[in-house]
């Protein structure tokens, strides 16, 4: 593959989404989803501790990031894969398990690594395509939300997928479980580890750039999804992704759906 990368990929389904391309220099960031980084043409570099520099970067071809931890990813060759995955899903239940090294703030080598970096590549060669592909991404996966997760939380995922221009806000999601809107919050933060506004930006984010990929505008998309305007929404993107939306909207990304 050419060290010199012109196009990325990306796509999502269910709670999901990936991006294949290059890594776009991203600036230190926190997703509020678990994020699994899989170098594709060579190793790249995850830093040990992003508030302390001097603390040194780990190699790998493959790291599992938790969600809400803030992470920093340099020296990477050529393309990328980064496959987002729900928090409170069985998809990050499985990956945890195939985590050989594991550190406080990432897991590293995981054991299907060889595997689905030949996947990907196989998308950016064009060798199978993405029906083919997402087939082989759902085996390794398992999709539905884990056994453990609390059914007050489960409630309230569900409604803020079903939901995503109303982004429903704490106080109407707490009525709908049935429980108090603190009791909430402190809930919906120990079982995913995320806060649940942070995950409100991110199911809104999603929504925004879907439409994007349909042609919508940035502005229109950031405020249908329920962001103030495009400036709100290039803000709070660039915190959960470490670079500004308009980045990767001029960037030559094909959306990949079925045919």
């Amino acid at each position: 593959m050419s060290q010199v990368q012109l196009y990325s990929w990306g796509a999502t389904w269910g709670a999901r989404a990936l991006y294949v391309g290059p890594a776009l220099g991203l600036s230190p960031h926190r997703n509020a989803v678990a994020v699994l980084a899989l170098g594709l043409d060579a190793t790249f570099a995850v830093a040990k501790d992003p508030a302390n520099p001097s603390a040194g970067y780990r190699r790998c071809r493959s790291a599992l990031i938790p969600p809400n931890t803030l992470h920093h990813l340099t020296d990477t060759t050529g393309y990328m894969g980064f496959l987002y995955v729900d928090a409170c899903s069985r998809d990050l239940e499985l990956l945890k398990n195939e985590v050989r090294n594991e550190t406080a703030r990432a897991g590293f080598d995981l054991t299907s690594e060889g595997a689905l970096i030949a996947l990907l590549r196989d998308l950016v060669s064009g060798t199978r395509p993405w029906s083919e592909i997402k087939a082989e991404l759902n085996r390794h996966l398992a999709g539905v939300l884990g056994t453990t997760v609390d059914p007050r939380v489960r409630m309230a995922l569900d409604a803020l997928h079903a939901n995503t221009r109303e982004r429903p806000s704490l106080e109407a999601l707490a009525g709908r479980v049935g429980i108090s809107a603190s009791r909430l919050r402190r809930l919906f933060k120990s079982v995913t580890g995320v806060p649940l506004r942070r995950y409100r930006i991110w199911i809104a984010m999603g929504a925004a750039m879907r439409a994007i990929a349909r042609g919508g505008t940035m502005t229109t998309a950031a405020m249908d999804a329920g962001f103030s305007s495009s400036a709100h929404f290039s803000v709070a993107y660039r915190d959960m992704f470490g670079m500004e939306p308009s980045r990767l909207v001029k960037g030559r990304l094909t959306v990949l759906r079925e045919e």
